[in-house]
């Protein structure tokens, strides 16, 4: 009775927790301090972001200026100078909207968005859609003007389609894919739903239920739920993810993002499959060469030989790079549509 007259019991905080506390604080000042040597006006932060040491904001600056510095320890140094120059002219629509509308360059875009935009645009292949930037918070009469000066860059930097051994492109005997959203009679039978606990959702589920609800996967890319910008390619995968979980997919409109494999890349894969004994619809954990687990990459080797395999990222020609994305690209899409069952039918030229 006398401690309920006293008032509650203070217990000293448990020495684990300050000193919990007293590293994030130090990650904190740290990220900070690394962001001011970057050019970036710490200031313009929200202070309750500073204080959590998280946020939209600082995720976007974390993710943007961590990568620059993976560029630069890879030896990337002309693609830092690329998209540099891309946020440069990101930012130059930006002061022209400030000037004529009389706005502060920040209202027409804030800094963090600017950042997002880039990162994600420069990884696309395919033009940037104006409804991409409404969807992510761009309000601005001069939205086209953004959107044409982005598609040139990716003009300027995406290279001609790079063809398969077997010489063919995307033009070659396309996949006619049907119109409406295709639902798979259920999930891949291997397919294993992992939620995360804090959300009690899979990791891929916030791409798919936004794509879904007709949300473009560019904006999906640069404005995902937990606030760090992605690229296009990982949200595709996400929305197969879903594809393998049973649910429906529109495959249209991912084609309009990533082309699937036409005619002749579809039989390239089929007689792979033969030859290898990799079985892409098995039990990844067994589906391999000789019982061992399935891989994309030796699955391709074939494709484009034991040298190119072999070699380290960093020792891989541009070109060589591009061609095994693109193969990736293609084997995802054939691997996801055997799994689910889907049946492709090809126009004939």
């Amino acid at each position: 009775m006398s401690v309920l007259r006293s008032g509650p019991i203070v217990l000293p905080v448990p020495s684990s927790i300050r000193e919990y506390e007293e590293r994030q604080r130090r990650k904190v000042e740290n990220d900070l301090e690394e962001l001011e040597k970057a050019g970036v006006d710490v200031s313009q932060i929200p202070r309750e972001e500073i204080e959590e040491g998280d946020g939209i904001v600082m995720k976007s600056y974390r993710t943007y200026y961590n990568y620059i510095d993976l560029l630069m320890k890879s030896g990337r140094n002309e693609k830092i100078d690329q998209l540099e120059d891309l946020r440069l002219r990101i930012d130059a629509w930006r002061m022209d909207m400030a000037s004529r509308f009389r706005i502060a360059p920040g209202d027409a875009m804030p800094d963090h968005l600017l950042l997002n935009v880039a990162y994600t645009a420069s990884s696309m292949k395919q033009h940037m859609v104006p409804e991409a930037l409404v969807a992510i918070g761009v309000r601005s009469a001069g939205i086209h003007d953004l959107v044409r000066a982005i598609n040139e860059w990716i003009d300027e930097h995406t290279d001609a389609p790079i063809e398969l051994n077997y010489s063919c492109d995307d033009s070659s005997y396309p996949m006619i894919i049907p119109e409406q959203a295709f639902s798979p009679k259920s999930a891949w039978e291997h397919f294993i739903y992992k939620p995360v606990k804090k959300t009690g959702k899979a990791a891929w589920e916030s791409s798919y239920d936004r794509f879904t609800a007709g949300e473009p996967i560019q904006a999906i890319a640069m404005n995902p739920s937990n606030g760090r910008p992605i690229q296009v390619a990982t949200v595709m995968g996400h929305i197969l993810d879903g594809l393998l979980s049973g649910r429906p997919v529109n495959l249209k409109s991912l084609a309009k993002v990533v082309s699937p494999p036409n005619k002749i890349e579809w039989e390239i894969f089929t007689k792979l499959e033969a030859e290898t004994g990799m079985d892409v619809t098995g039990d990844p954990k067994i589906s391999g060469k000789n019982g061992e687990s399935f891989s994309m990459s030796e699955f391709i080797t074939p494709m484009v030989g034991e040298a190119t395999m072999k070699k380290e990222y960093a020792d891989r020609t541009q070109e060589e790079k591009d061609m095994l994305a693109k193969h990736y690209e293609k084997l995802k899409w054939y691997m996801v549509l055997r799994r689910i069952g889907f049946t492709p039918t090809f126009r004939e030229e």
